[in-house]
């Protein structure tokens, strides 16, 4: 049974329509996580399920309760922000505890909570320092701790880590990850980050022009896109989609029925490079990008094709070579010229230990 439902969400800002009818059902204490691109309406579904933002139209229920126009203090969320909103005179035990000062919950159990909050997030030793002694990591973990006090249903986080450096994001990324194992609290995620989304989420819900392309989990998304645009949204480097007509012979040579006008999508982990003159196509490499664990090599078909191609092992080759490509016919997706899939590729098999 679902504790938080959305059903029919609409957001209209004057004459435009930025949630579009969502229907959305989830379970108590799953991960969610919503992604799409800029502006596809993920922070404001999220400030609609906060209730820092009217719905239009719809109706949200939260554990049997309808919350659709409850007020966002009797809603029973917790919102984690993009920017920490932190009290910058205020100690990190009075940031944490105002919430619950200012529903007068006694004090010996506000310290309590705050206590318990600070060592869960290795804040113990920095409780009586102000934000601004603090890093922007610590900071963000002030800002969680804050909503971890109030014990809510189920936590909103919106871009949290957005303004953290690439090693702190890494490291905060970590510890919401095993907060979340530790409470066992619904949470919802907002992102653009897809390295987030894959590596947090129990679900993801990818958005476009505020509706929902697609649910599922990291994987089900990865191996079996909906369409076209979860395809290349899912995936870092996003999958090769090709036109056919930048790899003719696909139907004739490898039983490929790809619909006129349509697309082969191949993950850059489907291609391999041989000797040139041997493969199914021939190119040359554009550039390579030496990440230490894997490559990425970038090559131009003959026949104009872009594709990225994915190596576990290092390589000696530079830009110019001529190389030969070999895909991997299975394990391609089938488009037609809307971008509907028309056939799903295999999934990686799994190795058994």
């Amino acid at each position: 049974m679902a504790y938080l439902q959305l059903q029919g969400i609409e957001k209209e800002f004057g004459n435009v329509r930025v949630i579009r009818g969502i229907d959305l059902e989830i379970r108590q204490g799953e991960f969610i996580v919503f992604v799409g691109p800029s502006g596809c309406g993920k922070s404001t579904l999220l400030r609609l399920i906060a209730g820092l933002e009217e719905t239009s139209a719809g109706t949200l229920m939260l554990d049997g309760r309808d919350i659709t126009h409850q007020p966002s203090s009797k809603r029973d969320l917790a919102m984690v922000f993009q920017s920490y909103a932190l009290y910058p005179h205020m100690s990190v035990f009075e940031n944490m505890s105002f919430a619950l000062k200012l529903a007068k919950v006694d004090p010996a159990i506000i310290k309590d909570k705050v206590d318990r909050a600070a060592k869960i997030l290795n804040l113990t030793n920095y409780l009586e320092r102000t934000p601004k002694e603090l890093s922007g990591g610590q900071r963000q973990r002030v800002a969680i701790g804050r909503a971890i006090v109030r014990a809510p249903k189920v936590f909103l986080f919106d871009e949290p880590l957005s303004n953290l450096d690439a090693a702190l994001r890494g490291q905060t990324r970590i510890e919401i990850a095993k907060l979340h194992r530790d409470l066992g609290a619904t949470t919802i995620y907002v992102t653009h980050d897809q390295v987030e989304a894959m590596t947090l989420a129990d679900r993801v819900v990818v958005l476009r022009d505020g509706q929902i392309e697609q649910v599922g989990t990291p994987l089900e998304l990865y191996d079996r896109p909906a369409n076209q645009f979860v395809a290349q949204f899912i995936g870092t480097p996003q999958m090769n989609v090709v036109p056919v007509s930048e790899l003719p012979g696909l139907d004739a040579q490898f039983g490929l029925p790809v619909a006129a006008g349509g697309a082969i999508g191949l993950r850059p982990e489907n291609i391999t490079l041989c000797a040139a003159a041997q493969g199914q196509f021939q190119g040359k490499v554009e550039l390579v990008e030496a990440l230490g664990a894997e490559t990425l090599v970038y090559i131009g078909t003959t026949h104009g094709a872009q594709l990225v191609v994915r190596q576990t092992e290092r390589t000696d080759l530079q830009v110019g070579a001529a190389v030969g490509v070999q895909l991997d016919v299975d394990a391609a997706h089938l488009f037609d010229a809307q971008g509907r899939i028309t056939r799903t590729g295999k999934a990686r098999a799994v190795l058994a230990n």
